[in-house]
C-alpha cells in the first residue's frame, strides 16, 4: 500500500504543468483547440505518416461537444478519465500520445528508456512493463536506450 500511494505521489508531483505543456506543444497555433492538423503536424514531426481517419478518430473519441477539437477543459478530462481508468474502457491513443509527449522533454521524438519505464511503471506497476513496452513502442529491448512511439499501422 505505501509503494501505490509513493507512486500516486510522485506521479502528482510535476503532472499538472507537464500536461499543459503538452496542450501547449500539440495547440501548434495557439488558438485554444488541438485539431487533426496539428495532431499530424506533430506526427510529421516525428516521422509518422497517419492515416488522416486515424487522427480524426483520435480527436473524435474524446471530443465531448463534436466540434473536431480538443479544448483544455476536454484535454484535461481525457487524461484524467484515461488515468484513473481502471476498466481498460477508456480510449487510449491519444492519451498513450500525450503522456509520450509529456516525456519527451526536448520534443526530439523521442523519450529515453527511463522515461518510458517510469510512465508504464506508474501505470501498471512492476509485473507487466515489458508486455507494455511491447504494445506501445513495439519492443521491449532495453538496449537500445531510446524509444519510438508505435501508433501501429504503416510506419
Amino acid at each position: 500500500m505505501a509503494n501505490q500511494e509513493a507512486r500516486e505521489r510522485f506521479a502528482r508531483k510535476n503532472e499538472a504543468a507537464e500536461l499543459h505543456r503538452a496542450f501547449t506543444t500539440l495547440d501548434r497555433n495557439h488558438d485554444g483547440l488541438i485539431d487533426a492538423d496539428e495532431l499530424n503536424a506533430l506526427f510529421l514531426d516525428m516521422g509518422h505518416k497517419a492515416k488522416k481517419t486515424e487522427i480524426e478518430d483520435m480527436i473524435w473519441e474524446v471530443d465531448e461537444d463534436c466540434d473536431q477539437g480538443l479544448n483544455w477543459a476536454e484535454f484535461q478530462a481525457m487524461y484524467h478519465r484515461c488515468n484513473n481508468d481502471k476498466t481498460g474502457y477508456e480510449p487510449r491513443r491519444l492519451f498513450n500520445v500525450v503522456q509520450f509527449v509529456m516525456n519527451d522533454k526536448e520534443g526530439s521524438g523521442n523519450v529515453s528508456l527511463e522515461g518510458a519505464m517510469q510512465i508504464l511503471y506508474l501505470r501498471y506497476g512492476r509485473g507487466l512493463l515489458d508486455a507494455q513496452l511491447e504494445e506501445i513502442f513495439g519492443t521491449s529491448d532495453l538496449n537500445s536506450g531510446k524509444l519510438t512511439l508505435h501508433l501501429g499501422g504503416n510506419q
